[in-house]
């Protein structure tokens, strides 16, 4: 692939329909569950967490996978990686608004323009 082929081949409407044209995934319903495994000094290490994501009242149906260092992960935006599930879901309003009607739009602090009621900053990084 030539440097050029590949600039065009990472243009987001290009690899955003690209993606929009592989075989979706089945809808999981239900809560999402994530099972992480570890060996350590001679022990087996097993972590289930379950999820149970809503926007908007909303299920959200997209996998989450959260790898042994904790980083999060979502098929529905493969290359990329977060810190926490909320920026996760944050990403995925982002980058597919459609899928996500009503809202105030870009800008307004994921808070859908009300104020922050639970004592954390503006910069408060929620955990998964």
């Amino acid at each position: 692939m030539t440097p050029e082929e590949l600039a065009a081949a990472a243009d987001p409407t290009i690899l955003g329909n690209y993606l929009a044209e592989l075989p979706q995934q089945p809808h999981h319903h239900g809560p999402l569950i994530s099972i992480r495994e570890d060996e350590f000094q001679g022990h087996h290490i097993v972590i289930k967490t379950t999820y149970e994501i809503t926007v908007d009242g909303a299920p959200l149906t997209a996998p989450l996978i959260v790898s042994n260092d904790g980083q999060v992960h979502s098929h529905a935006l493969p290359t990329y990686e977060f810190l926490s599930a909320t920026d996760t879901i944050r990403a995925l309003i982002e980058n597919f608004p459609a899928d996500f009607p009503g809202g105030d739009g870009p800008g307004d602090g994921g808070n859908g323009g009300h104020p922050d009621h639970h004592g954390h900053g503006p910069g408060h990084r929620g955990g998964v």
